[in-house]
């Protein structure tokens, strides 16, 4: 029995991994098409426009932040495990600034060759999440406050998810016009992330039901 707990930790910890490093392949992707990112992703991407920081830089100090806020809201049920998301959104922002200079090669001029590359990252956007939430270790920051609003207002977490990445745009257009006085950083690519990064997820749940079991368990 010891050895099979070992086995399926060493496993979920690998797969949240994969989602991270897939999760942040999409999010370099979506910088470099210039369409704008996943909606968890727009503020960082715009403070990397209007700061000399990186987008990876900034996802880490925004991430972190949210973070904070999540102490603010649970309260004392605030504990451990919600302190070492801080981890994964150490690896996570380092990995999408990595993935910026592999992809440095790609310069896409054409706006069909942008929207291509968009559609991709989400792809690959939904992949990420798909193993990051199955792998049921370590959320992510912006999973994490959706959760602990959802747990501090009784409602339930989808509702919450929704909600947090409404906010969070509408975070980064306001950044974007009192910092430029135009709308950068949040474009169509964040609008096709937001419809469609769900229902790619429920895709691939609904027709490889016997590989979400594996991931799960």
């Amino acid at each position: 029995m010891k050895h099979k707990n070992s086995y399926f930790y060493i496993k979920h910890y690998f797969l949240l991994f994969v989602g991270i490093i897939i999760m942040a392949m999409s999010v370099a992707l979506a910088k470099i098409a210039t369409l704008g990112t996943s909606p968890i992703s727009s503020v960082p991407n715009v403070l990397s426009i209007i700061t000399p920081l990186t987008i990876g830089q900034t996802t880490i100090i925004f991430m972190t932040l949210v973070i904070v806020l999540e102490a603010v809201v649970l309260g004392k049920n605030f504990n451990r495990k919600n302190v070492v998301q801080i981890v994964p959104t150490i690896v996570f922002g380092e990995l999408i600034d990595l993935f910026i200079q592999i992809f440095g090669f790609i310069d896409p001029h054409a706006y069909w060759v942008k929207l291509c590359l968009t559609i991709i990252s989400i792809g690959c956007l939904a992949i990420g999440v798909f193993f990051e939430v199955n792998s049921r270790t370590i959320m992510m920051a912006g999973e994490g406050i959706a959760a602990a609003f959802a747990f501090r207002l009784r409602q339930p977490f989808a509702k919450m998810k929704v909600r947090a990445d409404i906010t969070m745009v509408v975070m980064a257009v306001i950044l974007s016009v009192i910092f430029t006085q135009s709308l950068v950083g949040v474009r169509e690519g964040t609008i096709l992330s937001a419809i469609f990064t769900g229902r790619i997820i429920g895709l691939i749940e609904d027709h490889m039901p016997a590989f979400t079991k594996w991931v799960q368990n």
